[in-house]
């Protein structure tokens, strides 16, 4: 791999990850500020998930992005050596990996939360997307580590031919189409019910902000399956950015129903009807 290749991507990653995190950044703040004005401070301290993957989200995608940067400048001291870059080690490798399986863990586990609450804690509902979320951790750590410790003749940064590549790529899918299919499923019966009820379809732009959120998940990883099939430069790019897009994921799911909680001056973020006709908070 050449140095003006290595240093372009790297470019290409520092200016597309700075701008996203920045946003990331933007829409926790805004989620948290929200969500301090409308609750008591003790309360949320104590034990809220939203809280709580918010902190997680932007501190683990943080973390990832400072590597980016150190790495960034790396590859400028390495051209004094040939090309060289002596900070991109397999600990910095491992690190930045490990972050990234990391970030896709929150994601996942924020889904999977969402939807033990809409079907009413039903672990039923939860076993399978457990599999897929630890499956998906666990062969992302592998993927680390044999990026990090390649044999010999094995391209470092072009593992995404690899069946470990394959599954780690697409048991974090099947996590989220499986989850949003199923909470999409609920809302749109109880939306169905409240409609009857009440002649408005209350949870119509809830079910909107979900599915448009894994809509933009699903696309990013078909278009990271695609670059590593392909063995395209650009999987490197998707693989770097993947924290922080998985980060954005969720955190517009939270910044636009906590916009739409505080516009209708409600201290509900949703609700989501059980099949015995009980309901639910599913995002507080």
């Amino acid at each position: 791999m050449s140095f003006k290749f290595v240093l372009a991507v790297n470019m290409a990653v520092v200016v597309l990850e700075s701008f996203l995190y920045a946003l990331l950044l933007v829409a926790a703040s805004t989620t948290l500020y929200l969500r301090f004005t409308r609750h008591e401070i003790p309360k949320l301290l104590v034990w809220n998930p939203v809280v709580l993957f918010t902190v997680l989200i932007s501190a683990t995608s943080g973390a990832h992005w400072i590597l980016t940067i150190v790495r960034f400048f790396d590859v400028f001291v390495g051209s004094a050596d040939a090309g060289r870059s002596h900070l991109d080690t397999q600990e910095v490798q491992t690190a930045t990996g490990l972050l990234t399986a990391m970030v896709i863990l929150i994601g996942d586990a924020v889904i999977i939360h969402r939807l033990w609450l809409i079907w009413n804690r039903s672990l039923l509902a939860i076993i399978l997307p457990l599999a897929t979320c630890v499956g998906g951790f666990i062969i992302g750590c592998a993927i680390t580590y044999l990026c990090a410790h390649p044999v010999a003749g094995a391209q470092r940064f072009l593992p995404s031919t690899a069946p470990w590549a394959k599954a780690g790529w697409f048991l974090p899918l099947a996590t989220n189409v499986y989850c949003t299919g199923l909470i999409t499923w609920q809302i749109w019966k109880t939306n169905r019910t409240v409609e009857h009820l009440l002649g408005d379809g209350t949870l119509v732009p809830v079910l909107i902000v979900l599915l448009e959120s894994a809509a933009v998940w699903t696309i990013w990883v078909v278009f990271f399956a695609v670059a590593g099939e392909t063995g395209s430069p650009l999987q490197n790019i998707a693989r770097d950015l993947s924290p922080t897009v998985a980060g954005l994921v969720n955190m517009a799911i939270y910044l636009r129903v906590e916009l739409q909680c505080t516009r209708q001056g409600s201290d509900r973020t949703g609700v989501a009807m059980t099949s015995n006709a009980s309901i639910i908070p599913y995002y507080t």
